[in-house]
C-alpha cells in the first residue's frame, strides 16, 4: 500500500518532536506536539510556551491555555499526535471532544469547582476569576482528520454557549492538512515581500472554499526588474528549474526586449510571469500590489533575460509583461500549480518533487555536512551567479541522490533504481521512498556507491587490458584464475546498483551477526561473489537484464538474509 504525504510528514515531524520531548523532558509526543505548534504557528518563545502548556494528569482535555487580557481573549487548545503514522486517518473521538468542552467550562465558570490535581490548570482558573474575557477560542489541533463526524456535537455546544453568554466563541479545527501546511512553510527558503508597480491589475478567478485568489494585469519590464532585483537569488525558490544558459529561446526574448522597433510588442510575444504568494494586497489608487511569501513559478527564463538586460542598461522602457498572481496558502496546491505550469516542455520527472518539504529539508541538512543537493535545474550555477555562494564542495543532483538512496536503503524498489530511475518519481511511490530519507543515509549511500564505482573501473580495465591486475588483487585471486573465469563477472558491467544494495544488506546482516571490524572493501568483495554465484546460476545470458531483474534482487536479498556467518568470499572456488 502506497504511503501518503501525511505518513511521510509524520516521520519528519516526529523526529522534531523527539528532540523537543527530550530537551524539555515531556512525558509524551502530544505535549511535544503542543510545544512544536505553539512555537511554529503561534510564534511563542520558549518561556511563553512553558507558561501556557498544561502538562500532567487532571488537565480535563486541555493541553494549553493562551490568555490575552489586553484583547479580552482566551484560547484553550487540545493536541493529538498519533502514536503510529497509520493512525493519521483517524478522527478525534466524541469522548475527547466532550472532555475538552467540560475542561473549558470548568476553567471559565466561577460556579464550577475544580477538584483535580493539576496545579497549572488550577492556576489558570484562578487567573480567570477576575478577568473580563469576551472572546473565546477552542482549538482542536490534531495530526489526523480532526473533527468530522462529530462536528455537530461541538458546534451545538458552542452555539448554546454564545446564546447564553453573549460572548464570542470560535471553534478552530487544525487537522493534518493544516499541520502539513505549517510544516511545508517551515521548509521554504524565503518569505519574500515585494511591491509591484503596475500599469493595470484586476482581480480575476477566485475559489473561496479552497482559499485561492488571483490577479491578472501587466507591468512595465523595468519596474518589474526593480521590484525583484534584490531577491533574484531566491525569488524562484518554488520553481522547478532555473535559468537555462545559452538557450536559443532566451536569445530571442532578449532580442525583443532590447530592440528599438519591437519592444512594444513584447507583451504579445511573451507568455508572461506567474507569481504565487501567501497574501496579495492590492492598492488600485497607488497602482501597486504587495505580495508576501512571493515566488515566481513560471516565467523564470523571461524574468532572468529582463534582469540581465537591465543590468547591461539596454532593457527597453517600452517592454510590458503579462503578470498573473495566484494567492494561496495550501502548499500542496502550490506544488501542483508549479508542476502543471511547467509541464508544457520536457523536464525530468525528478524535478517535480523539488518543492517537496522533505526534499527541502534534506537540502538544508546536507548543506550542513558539506553537500549541496541541487533540487532545481541549474541551481548551483544560478546561486553563484547571483551572489549566493553555496559553501559546499560536493554537489549532488537530486535524481542521483534519490537513485543511490533507494538502491542502498529501500529493498522494495532497489531494482527500480537500476531498471528505470525515472519510475522512482512516480507520484504513487514518492511518499513511500522519502518517508525515511535523511542526510546521513544519502551520504552513506553515495559514499558507498563511489567506492563501488572505483572497483567497477578496476574490473573494466582488466576487461580492456588483461595485464591490469588491480581488480584481481582487490578481490584476492590470482590474475590467471580471474582471466580463466572472467565471464562470470560480466554482470559487473551493469551491476552497480545490485552491488550497492547487496553491500547495504550485508552491512545490516553482519551487524546482527555481530561481525565486527569489517570494512566497506570487505562488504564489496562479499557482494561481488554473492552476485557472481546467483547470476552465474541463471540460464539467461543477458546479464544486463539480470542486473535489473526483480527476481535477482530478491534472490540476493534472501541469500544475505539467510546467512548465519560471513559469506565465504575468498575466491577459492573460482
Amino acid at each position: 500500500m502506497a504511503i501518503t504525504k501525511y505518513e511521510s510528514y509524520y516521520n519528519k515531524i516526529r523526529e522534531q518532536l523527539e528532540i523537543i520531548k527530550n530537551k524539555n523532558e515531556y512525558n509524551n509526543n502530544s505535549i511535544a506536539f503542543a510545544h512544536w505548534y505553539l512555537q511554529r504557528y503561534y510564534k511563542l518563545n520558549e518561556q511563553q510556551i512553558a507558561e501556557d502548556i498544561i502538562d500532567g494528569d487532571g488537565d480535563l482535555g486541555i493541553d494549553a491555555v493562551i490568555l490575552n487580557e489586553e484583547d479580552n481573549a482566551l484560547a484553550v487548545l487540545q493536541f493529538k499526535f498519533p502514536s503510529k503514522k497509520e493512525n493519521n486517518n483517524n478522527e478525534i473521538s466524541q469522548g475527547d471532544i466532550l472532555k475538552t468542552w467540560n475542561g473549558f467550562t470548568t476553567l471559565i465558570d466561577n460556579e464550577m469547582t475544580y477538584s483535580g490535581s493539576n496545579l497549572k490548570f488550577r492556576d489558570f482558573k484562578e487567573q480567570l476569576k477576575n478577568a473580563e474575557i469576551t472572546n473565546f477560542k477552542i482549538y482542536f489541533v490534531s495530526y489526523n482528520k480532526g473533527i468530522v463526524a462529530n462536528k455537530d456535537v461541538i458546534e451545538t455546544l458552542a452555539e448554546k454557549f454564545r446564546n447564553n453568554t453573549g460572548s464570542t466563541l470560535d471553534i478552530v479545527y487544525h487537522d493534518r492538512d493544516m499541520i502539513s501546511n505549517i510544516y511545508e512553510k517551515l521548509n521554504r527558503k524565503n518569505n519574500i515581500k515585494i511591491t509591484l508597480t503596475y500599469k493595470q491589475m484586476s482581480s480575476a478567478y477566485n475559489i473561496d472554499k479552497r482559499a485561492i485568489g488571483s490577479y491578472v494585469g501587466f507591468v512595465n519590464g523595468v519596474d518589474l526588474v526593480k521590484a525583484i532585483s534584490n531577491n533574484m537569488a531566491t525569488i524562484f525558490d518554488e520553481n522547478i528549474r532555473l535559468f537555462e544558459y545559452g538557450s536559443n529561446i532566451n536569445v530571442g526574448i532578449s532580442r525583443t526586449a532590447t530592440s528599438t522597433d519591437q519592444a512594444n510588442m513584447f507583451y504579445f510575444y511573451n507568455n508572461g510571469i506567474v507569481f504565487i504568494c501567501d497574501k496579495a494586497s492590492n492598492s488600485p489608487a497607488a497602482n501597486k500590489i504587495i505580495l508576501e511569501g512571493a515566488s515566481v513559478v513560471n516565467g523564470c527564463q523571461t524574468l532572468n533575460v529582463l534582469y540581465n538586460a537591465k543590468q547591461k542598461g539596454n532593457l527597453n522602457q517600452a517592454v510590458y509583461v503579462l503578470v498573473r498572481i495566484i494567492e494561496i496558502s495550501s502548499y500542496n496546491e502550490r506544488m501542483k500549480i508549479t508542476e502543471y505550469l511547467n509541464s508544457q516542455t520536457h523536464i525530468k520527472d525528478s524535478y517535480f518533487i523539488a518543492n517537496h518539504s522533505i526534499v527541502r529539508d534534506l537540502q538544508k541538512e546536507l548543506l550542513k555536512k558539506g553537500y549541496f543537493l541541487e533540487r532545481q535545474v541549474n541551481e548551483y550555477e544560478y546561486m553563484h551567479d547571483h551572489g549566493k555562494p553555496i559553501g559546499a564542495e560536493k554537489v549532488i543532483q537530486l535524481e542521483t541522490a534519490i537513485q543511490y538512496y533507494v538502491g542502498y536503503w529501500v529493498n522494495k524498489y532497489a531494482n527500480v533504481a537500476k531498471r528505470g530511475k525515472g519510475a522512482l518519481f512516480d507520484k504513487n511511490k514518492i511518499e513511500d521512498l522519502l518517508c525515511d530519507i535523511s542526510a546521513d543515509k544519502v551520504i552513506e549511500a553515495i559514499t558507498t556507491y563511489n567506492e563501488i564505482s572505483e572497483v567497477l573501473t578496476m574490473y573494466r580495465k582488466t576487461r580492456r587490458n588483461s595485464n591490469k591486475q588491480e581488480f584481481a588483487m582487490y578481490i584476492g585471486v590470482s590474475q590467471e584464475c580471474l582471466l580463466q573465469n572472467i565471464e562470470e563477472f560480466l554482470y559487473m558491467n551493469t551491476g552497480d546498483i545490485i552491488l550497492l544494495n547487496t553491500v547495504a544488506n550485508l552491512k545490516r546482516k553482519y551487524a546482527l551477526l555481530k561481525l565486527e571490524n569489517l570494512t566497506t572493501k570487505d562488504l564489496i568483495i562479499d557482494a561481488i561473489f554473492i552476485n557472481r554465484e546467483i547470476i552465474s546460476a541463471e540460464k539467461d545470458t543477458n546479464t544486463s537484464a539480470l542486473t535489473k531483474s526483480t527476481a535477482i534482487f530478491t534472490k540476493m536479498q534472501e541469500k544475505v538474509s539467510s546467512l548465519t556467518e560471513r559469506y565465504n568470499s575468498t575466491g577459492a572456488s573460482i
